[in-house]
């Protein structure tokens, strides 16, 4: 568009071209404001670092036409400088971001001595934390350039001008670098990079610098929070002496599951894939899936034998069997033969035998013991034998005799493992408490199923589960995860107090009815004795005494 500014024509050009390059510069100033502006919009908002290095590359590239640049990322572990991109047009060279890794070996800060190591340039900027440029890098006095030049030579490159700059946080700690070589002008030919360009760059850092901070403090606060989650579940495991690792070894096995289902390719659960967000979920809820044992009595926890509070009641019963046969023995010796006959069928009943009465308290005393131990399952005839024990209750010389107690006797007669019924119902509460604990956290977002895939781990897809009874629609997969891995470990556990660890082919026919009678997922279980998965498990955290050769097509046919 021209302008009538003048009547002279020749001034009236030169002032339509003047004012054409002020236009010009505006508007490109404009254009590089929206582009801080979006750039700074998108970085404020991306978690991805390989997205945010590969932003922060093209924008510098973009504004400065530079033929390579690299970022550098400090590493606070190992105090080193570790190249995040590298980049160079004339070679057709890109690294790092989206790209994949650099190979190229970290820059180390500080020398043999722990001194800072400033003669070359990119530690220089790091430790002095102050932007550098050159017109000529060759010519760069006080630093070392040979490696520069080196590189230069293997691949007949010029390096000439050169900025570098740090990448610095709020606190004025530096996280990384950014380095520019070579500036072009609309010819290809090196310039320098000018005071538009540093400018320009030092706020580009400035806003990738608070990108960096954001991410690696939300970073700093997962870190935090599953180390916060790993050290209750330790404590939890040592409140018992038993189980002191169960809930390390099912998240285990619970992420061993998600990364196999990410690693297939083919199947029914061909589809089922976890992103990392969803992965680290997952982890968080097989961590915390047992958290509500924390307010579980350590005596039912530990219960390893029905009669178990604080010790083994089993040794006070021993010792009234002994006292029962000194009893006798004393009667036998007091009184004539058939008054003690007479009493020996009061107190005892006509079954047992008079002249084969200790023989009969040293077979029920063993008896008792065998039953003590707890096992799948009591018929009806050992529960009578119990009560039959506990009926011997009599009064000689002013003393009470007795085998077992009215308690001992219900804790004896528990038909399956070691707890009573109202001991089971509080085991259960874990669950609920599970869920009270965590639905009350705040977590990020993207964590936000935690506490229900932790809470769900003893639902069972028919509806017979606790704490809700939920069905199989209501239970997501994650949930249906935890509770195969939680009762696989359980089966196979060297340490549990109530029951004697399986070997793999008890433990997953134990699994494989469960899956006929609708507890656990048909497909995940099928995945789980496909893939090996049991097996890999097996192999890392069980007795080699316990892992035999399951015949996983019977397996299978089980519920099939």
């Amino acid at each position: 568009m021209k302008y009538q500014l003048n009547e002279n024509i020749a001034i009236n050009e030169m002032l339509n071209q003047v004012v054409e390059k002020i236009n010009d510069l505006a508007q490109k100033q404009v254009e590089h404001i929206q582009r801080l502006t979006r750039i700074g919009e998108a970085l404020s908002g991306e978690t991805d670092l390989a997205k945010i290095f590969d932003m922060i590359l093209e924008e510098a590239i973009e504004y400065t036409g530079a033929d390579g640049a690299t970022i550098y990322m400090y590493n606070e572990q190992t105090q080193h400088l570790e190249f995040e991109i590298v980049y160079n047009r004339t070679m057709n060279m890109r690294q790092g971001g989206s790209h994949g890794k650099v190979d190229w070996p970290p820059i180390p800060l500080y020398d043999e001595h722990g001194k800072p190591r400033i003669n070359r340039i990119v530690t220089s900027v790091y430790h002095t934390k102050e932007l550098v440029y050159f017109d000529d890098v060759y010519k760069a006095e006080g630093y070392d350039v040979s490696g520069t030049m080196m590189t230069d030579k293997s691949r007949n490159y010029r390096s000439k001008s050169m900025v570098t700059l740090p990448l610095k946080n709020h606190e004025n700690e530096v996280l990384g670098i950014i380095q520019m070589i070579n500036a072009m002008d609309k010819d290809g030919n090196i310039i320098s990079f000018n005071d538009e360009h540093r400018t320009m760059l030092s706020s580009l850092a400035s806003q990738a610098a608070i990108a960096l901070s954001n991410r690696h403090l939300i970073e700093s606060l997962e870190t935090l929070l599953m180390q916060f989650m790993s050290a209750i579940a330790k404590a939890i495991e040592r409140k018992s002496k038993y189980s002191s690792n169960h809930i390390t070894r099912v998240a285990e096995l619970t992420d061993m599951f998600a990364l196999k289902l990410n690693e297939n390719g083919r199947g029914k659960l061909k589809d089922l894939k976890f992103n990392a967000n969803e992965l680290k979920e997952l982890s968080m809820a097989g961590m915390m899936h047992d958290v509500g044992k924390i307010v579980t009595p350590e005596s039912i926890m530990d219960k390893s034998t029905k009669l178990e509070t604080i010790m083994d009641r089993i040794s006070l019963v021993s010792q009234r069997f002994i006292t029962m046969k000194t009893l006798l023995r004393y009667v036998k010796a007091s009184l004539p033969a058939a008054e003690y006959e007479a009493r020996i069928k009061a107190w005892f009943g006509d079954k047992v035998e008079v002249d084969k009465i200790e023989a009969y308290l040293d077979s029920e005393l063993e008896f008792i013991t065998k039953v003590n131990q707890g096992g799948e399952w009591l018929s009806d005839e050992v529960v009578d034998r119990i009560s039959a024990l506990a009926e011997i209750n009599f009064e000689y010389e002013g003393l009470h005799y007795f085998l077992i107690s009215e308690d001992e006797m219900k804790n004896l007669q528990i038909r399956k493992g070691t707890l009573m019924p109202e001991e089971i119902k509080e085991m259960a509460q874990h669950v609920s408490v599970t869920w009270e604990m965590l639905s009350r956290l705040t977590f990020p977002k993207k964590y936000a199923n935690v506490a229900t895939y932790a809470a769900q781990h003893h639902e069972k897809l028919n509806g017979t589960g606790y704490p809700h009874g939920l069905t199989a629609e209501q239970i997501p997969m994650q949930s249906r995860i935890i509770a195969i891995a939680d009762i696989f470990e359980a089966l196979t556990a060297p340490d549990r107090p109530y029951t004697k660890a399986k070997t793999l082919s008890q433990a997953l026919n134990i699994m494989a009815k469960c899956v006929k009678d609708g507890e656990l997922d048909r497909d995940l279980v099928d995945f789980f004795l496909e893939s090996g998965l049991y097996l890999d498990f097996a192999n890392e955290y069980m007795d080699p005494a316990q892992i035999d050769d399951p015949d996983i097509e019977a397996l299978k046919s089980i519920y099939s």
